[in-house]
């Protein structure tokens, strides 16, 4: 069979930018523009109300099979380096946005099949290097619907060589850092929407590791700084009545490695630090149903690994540097589902587990350096929470099965280095 260059689709985008800041050894002297030290900000507005799809449908005989769809309402994208920036972000989104990959594989497939599906309402990414940087970003996304489906059909076909299919679907999102910065400032996010999720897939033969997932989250917040940094920063985000759900759907008639996992959110923060102090401030709040269900049935498998994990408010503060200050507030009163089921008839290992958790928070700063953790936490949660797991395995070798609900979990600690 002849060998076929990767299919590969990047799907619509509404509203894009740009910014940077940067101070070169020749310039160093000279002000940068967006310098907050004189009073000065790049500032950018999007307002997106129509709806963003990105879509691809393909029917093929390759022997290496790529797709990557993507669909955003806004999104702002830049870098600082060695200079000092400020930026004012706004981004509203009202319309839907919505991404789908329908792929059909026919016949026998000697390369990776790998397919991601990805739907966002507003994001926000900077790059830092060697730079300090302030934010203040706003988030709204409050239309029909962020959802994003992969979509992948073979139940003739053999994907030797493995690979993965994803789908992600998220209404707000800002992901900040990089080496020897300082981050400061206020992130400020609000969805309410239909945030979904979904990945299917029917094939017949895998002999090879294989992951199929999907991911769907409210409102997300990332930072990771390293070298010598340090961070300062307000996160607040709200997550009103509506649903949150991913759905990962399986069946492999003869899977050798399966990994099948779904993940829902409302509302997540994310921050890491190394080499200097670190003060997180997080305000999460949700009104919203948050769901995760994961499905997988196979005919014969050497190893098949699902979980399932739906937590509405989530926040992660960690640094591996002395110092930590973290204020943490969540309110949940939505509900939190988390079921993950797994049918075989013949086998060998399966690991079946479902987590479900109303309000999560972790610190941690670094005990070989003199770890300093300090902690204010109010956690309240009046949602319902359940997980539910369920194997039917006819003959195996090892079934490993769990569940765990939990209303709130707080975990505070001091580690060496990276662990």
């Amino acid at each position: 069979m002849a060998r076929h260059a990767p299919i590969r689709l990047a799907g619509m985008m509404a509203a894009t930018a740009t910014f940077a800041a940067l101070a070169t050894e020749a310039s160093a002297q000279a002000t940068p523009v967006c310098d907050p030290q004189a009073g000065d900000a790049c500032s950018s507005t999007q307002t997106q109300s129509g709806d963003v799809t990105g879509l691809v449908d393909i029917d093929l005989s390759v022997d290496q099979v790529t797709v990557s769809t993507s669909a955003q309402g806004n999104a702002l994208a830049g870098g600082v380096t060695a200079a000092s920036a400020g930026l004012v972000s706004r981004q509203t989104m009202t319309g839907a946005t919505v991404a789908r990959s329908n792929v059909v594989v026919n016949g026998e497939a000697d390369g990776q099949l790998s397919v991601q599906t990805t739907a966002r309402g507003n994001y926000l990414a900077v790059t830092t290097n060697g730079a300090t940087f302030a934010v203040d970003a706003t988030q709204s996304t409050t239309g029909d619907q962020v959802r994003a489906g992969t979509y992948v059909q073979a139940p003739g076909g053999r994907v030797l060589q493995g690979g993965f299919a994803t789908s992600a679907a998220v209404a707000n999102t800002v992901a900040m850092g990089g080496p020897s910065s300082s981050l400061t400032g206020v992130i400020d996010q609000t969805a309410q929407t239909t945030v979904f999720a979904e990945t299917v897939a029917d094939v017949q033969y895998i002999p090879a590791p294989a992951t199929f997932s999907s991911q769907a989250v409210a409102n997300a917040v990332q930072t990771n700084t390293t070298g010598a940094s340090n961070q300062d920063l307000a996160i607040r985000q709200s997550n009103g009545a509506s649903t949150t759900e991913a759905r990962t759907d399986v069946y492999v008639d003869n899977a050798w490695d399966l990994t099948v996992g779904a993940n829902a959110g409302a509302n997540q923060a994310i921050t890491a630090n190394a080499g200097g102090s670190m003060l997180i401030a997080t305000d999460q709040a949700n009104a919203g149903r948050v769901r995760v269900d994961a499905r997988v049935q196979t005919n014969l498998q050497g190893q098949t690994v699902l979980a399932a994990r739906s937590v509405a408010n989530e926040t992660v503060a960690g640094n591996n540097d002395i110092y930590l200050k973290l204020d943490n507030t969540q309110l949940n009163s939505g509900g939190v589902e988390a079921n993950a089921t797994y049918v075989g008839v013949n086998g060998y290992d399966a690991y079946v587990g479902a987590d479900a958790v109303g309000n999560a928070v972790t610190g941690y700063a670094c005990s070989q350096c003199g770890g300093d953790v300090n902690i204010t936490n109010s956690q309240t949660n009046s949602g319902n929470v359940t997980a539910t797991t369920s194997a039917t395995v006819a003959s195996g070798r090892t079934a490993v099965v769990g569940a765990n609900a939990v209303g709130n979990t707080a975990t505070f600690y001091v580690s060496r280095p990276g662990g």
